[in-house]
């Protein structure tokens, strides 16, 4: 070991704070990088399995082939392994005039080793063992009744002809005129008898084009001719070649679900999104680690300027001082980097574990399913030079002051302290309000920039990436909860009101409260009405969207009676919500809203809320929209349709009974656990004004619709209890509908998101703490001779303490200034990415940059604790008479 490895080595072991949090900042660093491109490797790997058990591992498949052609690709030199299937013919199951696809089966040859390559999947019983034994897809009647497994079954075994006499191909479809009527026929060749002995849910290479429903019998003795061929290649990527040089040989397919998930073929825009987000995570952690590591050896060399300064004037090269601190690297390297990986692989492995089978859902809405670890080889030496890399930097910045350094100024070490006395003079207003420590605060933050400038950056970077990491969460969660809308609630009761007896409405809410579980229920009316509205209040974008038709498609009268309102007017229906006294109040107040005037007698006007959720084809997006222009708007309920031929409905008898209302302020969200509408808008009212309001109108004269809304702690209690108190009062107990059963996936898919952005938020903020930690630790401890200084001349601790306290101030408020500006960017970059898949809306950061202020200026004041705690126990004449 060289002299320089042994300084380098001493110098560390000294210094061991700095070494062990600078090798803790690279184990954090690796730790998320190895997560990231460990669950990038996981997820891939879920993709290609899902897509093997669902179309099977084959990577070529050739059709309509004889023996001797199946020969000539079995022993190409490109092929690992092949499975044949022979057609056996179609057989007769229906009659022409019943469904196209179900008048026959078509009949192949499977064996086991075919099954597995095939990825065939039974629904129940077992694969055909001989050519007397079958299994069909999906069920199979026969002459009305059911088939069950056991059963044997009868069929006329042929081909089908075309009307030009000419056998059609296996995958044909069935051949009939535009008005409906079959033009080929089938041409028997033999009776055939099989047991059946299983149903069969899919296989590999499903027929979709062809005319019959899929039926596989065992291999025999039977000379059937080959008619399909699927291959396994050597080399999956020589796929497309393969199929060029055999193009004229068959038809032949690839298996693209499987190949792109090979990294092969197609799918560029998810494997692009994937990487995509892969390289955004990457880079902002990259940066936190740049960040942290690069200060550590910063702070190093800073630390070290005198010792390369001493070692320079006896002769050591700068190549040897930079090897020096190259040798620091490696052995922070070499300690943190392996355990970065470790940990990146178990935290992930820990994750996949609890939230894996929700990412499943998500990713192919897959019950059974789950994300397991995978990882690679390349996968971690990718993630480990990628943390060497980003270490390389964070040496290399620094490294490069090395050249610029004389040994007499590094002797002096006074290079960083550039005093020119404008610069350093302070305003009197500071010492007015600090007192002299202020003031010396403010001094040494001028004399001395750069290394301020690195704890301003430091604490910069601390705030926008706790900050970007909130954000990133918010966006997620924003993004799953638009596109995804789980409900609020767990189950669901609606009842019609022409159902309810007088009281009855109340007695069923008070059943519904005292049921197991719940804990609330919410109680509103529905009603959908026909809406007459001018077309100069609806929204341009709205009227891009226009569904409702003119008047004469809701009313029997000729298009001449309807012309003049439909000119002016435009029909859309209208969702109509009714909620107690009491909640309307609240409601309206939630909304910042005086609620009184909607309760006067004679007044029309009304809540309403149109904001319209759509997905844009065109641009690929969800978007929202306001379907109005503005407030104040008139508009007619219309009357329910009789929907009677014999009835003719009159414009003027229409407008007699319509009810006129006023839309007089928007407000910004529905009524809590009510969702969003799907028509032009809905109006919210107070229950005792609904019969003023609208009356009867709209699809059910009777009256509303009243949703009874449960939230549970435990919804299978509270359903299994309530179905039975239904019972007994003679209730339809079908309908209460479980909701949390049809949404319990998408509540899974939101929790992973959550997970996963609370586990990223947490290393986001470890690398921040130990970032600041790291900068602010190691600047005190460099200043210990100036603090002795400053002790001799007779300042006591509490000064020392009010004058760094008065530091942090300074450069906490420049870095609060930068951080701002800079998360305000990313949150824009972000709304601009997401904003292409989903309208979501711009996040102001203030939370999350307010947390990250505070939390950041907590880990400033408790490292300046521990900092001064020990400048507090050390001796001023050995301080002194360091360095001179």
């Amino acid at each position: 070991m060289s002299i320089f490895a042994t300084i380098t080595n001493k110098t560390m072991k000294q210094n061991k704070a700095r070494t062990i949090v600078t090798i803790i900042g690279v184990i954090l660093a690796t730790a998320m990088i190895c997560a990231v491109v460990t669950l990038g490797v996981s997820l891939q790997q879920y993709m290609y399995d899902y897509a093997v058990k669902t179309d099977g591992r084959w990577h070529v498949g050739a059709k309509g082939l004889s023996m001797e052609e199946a020969e000539l690709f079995q022993n190409d030199e490109d092929v690992k392994d092949s499975v044949s299937i022979s057609e056996v013919g179609y057989a007769k199951i229906g009659e022409n005039d019943e469904d196209l696809f179900g008048q026959y089966l078509y009949i192949q040859t499977i064996d086991e080793k075919a099954a597995d390559m095939l990825s065939l999947k039974l629904t129940q019983g077992r694969l055909p063992e001989n050519e007397q034994e079958i299994i069909v897809q999906g069920g199979l009647e026969q002459n009305g009744k059911e088939i069950r497994i056991g059963d044997t079954v009868s069929f006329p075994i042929g081909d089908r002809i075309d009307e030009d006499g000419n056998a059609l191909l296996f995958n044909a479809m069935l051949q009939y005129e535009e008005g409906g009527e079959i033009t080929e026929h089938f041409q028997e060749r033999e009776e055939r008898q099989f047991q059946v002995v299983g149903f069969l849910e899919h296989w590999g290479d499903t027929q979709r084009n062809g005319a019959g429903i899929d039926a596989f019998i065992g291999k025999g003795d039977h000379p059937y001719a080959v008619n399909q061929l699927y291959m396994e290649l050597k080399q999956p990527k020589e796929a497309f070649t393969f199929i060029e040089k055999h193009h004229n040989e068959g038809l032949l397919q690839e298996n693209s679900s499987v190949l792109k998930w090979m990294g092969i073929s197609g799918n560029e825009s998810f494997q692009g999104m994937l990487s995509g987000m892969l390289t955004i995570l990457i880079i902002i952690i990259g940066v936190g680690a740049v960040s942290l590591i690069y200060n550590a050896f910063s702070i190093s060399l800073r630390e070290r300027t005198t010792q390369f300064g001493l070692l320079s004037s006896i002769g050591a090269t700068k190549r040897q001082l930079r090897r020096s601190m190259w040798q620091e690297a490696i052995v922070v390297s070499a300690i943190g980097i392996p355990l970065g990986i470790l940990s990146g692989i178990g935290g992930i492995g820990m994750t996949l574990h609890f939230i894996g089978g929700s990412l499943a859902q998500y990713v192919h809405g897959d019950p059974d399913g789950r994300i397991t670890l995978h990882t690679s080889p390349q996968a971690i030496i990718v993630a480990a030079l990628i943390s060497f890399f980003i270490i390389c930097i964070s040496v290399w910045i620094p490294m490069a002051r090395i050249k610029r350094i004389t040994p007499l100024e590094a002797i002096r070490a006074n290079k960083d302290v550039r005093i020119r006395a404008k610069e350093v003079k302070s305003p009197k207003i500071i010492r007015r309000l600090f007192g002299v420590e202020g003031m010396m605060a403010d001094k040494n933050y001028k004399r001395d920039r750069k290394k301020y400038r690195a704890t301003v950056f430091s604490l910069t970077v601390s705030i926008v990436l706790f900050t970007a990491a909130t954000l990133f969460s918010s966006y997620m969660d924003m993004t799953g909860a638009f596109m995804l809308e789980a409900p609020e609630y767990e189950l669901s009761y609606r009842v019609s009101d022409s159902e309810l007896d007088e009281g009855e409405r109340e007695e069923i809410l008070g059943m519904m409260e005292q049921g197991k579980k719940v804990e609330n229920v919410e109680l509103h009316g529905e009603m959908y009405s026909l809406v007459s509205i001018p077309k100069e209040e609806l929204s341009e974008e709205w009227s891009d969207l226009l569904t409702g038709e003119g008047l004469e498609s809701y009313y029997n009268m000729t298009e001449e009676e309807a012309r003049v309102y439909n000119e002016k007017n435009q029909y859309e229906h209208a969702m109509i919500i009714s909620l107690s006294d009491e909640k309307f109040k609240e409601y309206a107040d939630s909304q910042g809203i005086d609620a009184s005037p909607y309760f006067r007698e004679g007044n029309k006007e009304v809540l309403f809320y149109d904001n319209y959720r759509y997905y844009d084809g065109q641009s690929e997006k969800y978007r929202k929209i306001h379907t109005m222009n503005g407030e104040k708007i008139s508009i007619q309920i219309l009357p329910e349709s009789q929907y009677d031929d014999s009835v003719e409905e009159r414009p003027e008898t229409i407008m007699e009974q319509a009810s006129t209302i006023t839309l007089a302020q928007r407000v910004k969200s529905m009524p809590d656990l009510i969702s969003d509408p799907q028509e032009v808008c809905a109006v919210i009212i107070p229950e005792s004004k609904a019969g003023e309001l609208v009356g009867d109108n709209g699809y059910n004269r009777s009256g509303f619709i009243w949703d009874y809304q449960i939230k549970s702690s435990n919804y299978k209690e509270s359903y299994e209890d309530l179905t039975s108190r239904m019972e007994d009062r003679g209730m339809d107990k079908d309908s209460l509908i479980n909701i949390a059963q049809q949404y319990e996936q998408d509540r899974g898919i939101l929790l992973a998101i959550r997970i996963l952005s609370f586990g990223f938020i947490t290393l986001i903020s470890m690398i921040a703490a130990v970032n600041v930690f790291n900068t602010i630790s190691t600047n005190v401890m460099l200043r210990k001779r100036e603090f002795a200084m400053m002790k001799s001349m007779g300042m006591t601790m509490k000064s020392m303490k009010k004058m760094m306290n008065y530091e942090c101030l300074i450069y906490g408020f420049r870095s609060i200034i930068y951080g701002v500006v800079l998360s305000l960017t990313i949150s824009f970059a972000m709304y601009m990415v997401l904003s292409q898949g989903a309208a979501v809306d711009f996040r102001q950061p203030w939370g999350g940059m307010l947390i990250s202020v505070l939390w950041v200026f907590a880990v400033v004041f408790i490292t300046m604790l521990y900092s001064m705690s020990k400048i507090k126990k050390q001796n001023i004449i050995d301080e002194l008479k360091k360095d001179v």
